[in-house]
Formats: C-alpha cells, structure tokens, sequence
C-alpha cells in the first residue's frame, strides 16, 4: 500500500529537527562553542524554554505525521504556544535585528499554519477515506460468489471489504448478502455498498457483519503469502522521494495531497 505524501513526511521531519537549527543559529549568533551554547540552554535559561522551544516543536512534527483530527488541533495548538512566546521572547529585548527575526520566524509560523488549513491538506486529517495509505492491503482473488441470491464475481478482497462484479443494480448504502466458497471453505458476510462503478456492473462492498472474520483474515493472509497484493496498491517507483522532489521543483506538482 502507498505511503504518506511526501509533502507531509517532510513537514514533520522539518519540525522534528527546528530545535537543532535553532540551537546551532542561536550558538553561532550569539559567538559560542556549542558546548557553551548547551550550557546555555540547559542551566542558564528557564527550564520551561526547553519545553517550549525544543519539546513543542517535536510533539508537532509528530502529530503532523500522524494525519489524524485530534493532532491536527494538537498541532495548532503547539504552533500557537510557539508563537505566542516567540513574541514575548522578542518583545523583551527588543532591537531592529531582533526586530528582523521576529519577523521572519512568525512569517515561518504563519505559513505553516497557512498550508494545513488549505482544504486539501486539512481533509487529509478529517477524512479517513483520504488517508488512501491506511487501507487495507487489497489482493486480487478471482472468485465466484453470490450477492443477495444472484451470481457474481469477486475481483479483489481485503480484510474490510471486497469489489465485486455482478448484473444486479445495486445503489450506493444498500446493505448486500454474501456468499462464496474457496478450497473447501464456506464465507458469509453482511456488506454496504460503498462505491459504484461508471458502467454499473462493479461494486466495492465494505464488510459490515461477518460469520468468519477469521476465516476472511486467513484467507488475505493466505494470498498475501502467495504474491496477489493488487499492484497498485504497492509503492512503485513513482512514489519514491526523488520522483516527488522533481516534480515540486518542475512543475510545483505535490505540494498537496490528491485523493
């Protein structure tokens, strides 16, 4: 299965390491060893620095990277907290160079702010079904079953849902029995309809009750173990993070996740 957008893996790997620039930024400003500057930092400034200048910046970074709705605002809140106290940090010994980097570190702060409320990048964190990379490993199984009594085919499975292809007309929510058999053993289940295709004739089911859940999560196994992941579902060469680069730098491409 693809992985996170690379967009997003960066963003939290720039925040994760903020507090390392900053200590070394902050050590040749100020004309110390880095040994004097870690001094600095740990004995001489309140110990509350740490946690907001070096602890803060990590715990966003990670929530960045964990794309959920809860981190999403946990994340607002560290840049909040930064922010805040960037500007009283300043205030207090105000001069034009200070003035000049206060400036630029809220401009940083304000733009990252800006790209996770653009509504592509912040669906990601509110909308389960565009965290693609989340999905259940699919495998392709090209199986008979029956849907609601009539005849049909099993495309690909998972361990949550399976695409079928079926001359019924189904509609999107309309719940579905299932029925097949594979190597001797018998799988019921109770699905939804969640997506239908343009000709009509293919439909992606979600589980929503089964008989043997078990049996389903074997038989993927099963599968898995014999090489029938769905190819796309796996990171080709055109996910890699040379390939994204290039496409930021050519053609500002992926910069925002697609769904």
């Amino acid at each position: 299965m693809k992985r996170k957008p690379w967009a997003i893996i960066v963003l939290a790997l720039l925040h994760i390491i903020a507090p390392l620039g900053s200590f070394i930024f902050n050590a040749v400003r100020a004309g110390r060893t880095f040994e004097a500057q870690w001094y600095f930092w740990t004995k001489v400034l309140p110990p509350a620095f740490m946690l907001i200048y070096v602890c803060l910046p990590i715990l966003a970074g990670i929530f960045i990277y964990l794309c959920k709705r809860w981190s999403y605002w946990a994340y607002l809140g560290c840049l909040a907290i930064i922010f805040v106290t960037n500007v009283m940090a300043f205030m207090a010994n105000m001069t034009l160079l200070n003035f000049v980097y206060l400036i630029v570190v809220l401009l940083v702060d304000l733009l990252a702010v800006a790209y996770f409320v653009v509504p592509a990048v912040r669906q990601v964190y509110f909308d389960p079904r565009m965290r693609w990379w989340e999905a259940a490993p699919r495998f392709v199984f090209k199986n008979a079953v029956t849907v609601n009594g009539a005849e049909g085919e099993i495309s690909n499975i998972s361990k949550g849902g399976l695409f079928i292809n079926t001359g019924l007309n189904l509609f999107e929510d309309q719940s579905v029995n299932l029925e097949w058999s594979f190597e001797g053993q018998t799988y019921k289940a109770l699905g939804t309809v969640v997506f239908k295709s343009k000709a009509n004739t293919g439909y992606g089911i979600q589980f929503k009750e089964l008989d043997s859940a078990g049996a389903i999560k074997n038989l993927c196994n099963t599968l898995k173990s014999r090489g029938q992941m769905v190819p796309e579902r796996l990171p080709g060469p055109e996910d890699s993070f040379g390939v994204w680069l290039k496409k930021v730098l050519t053609s500002r491409e992926g910069l925002f996740p697609k769904k």
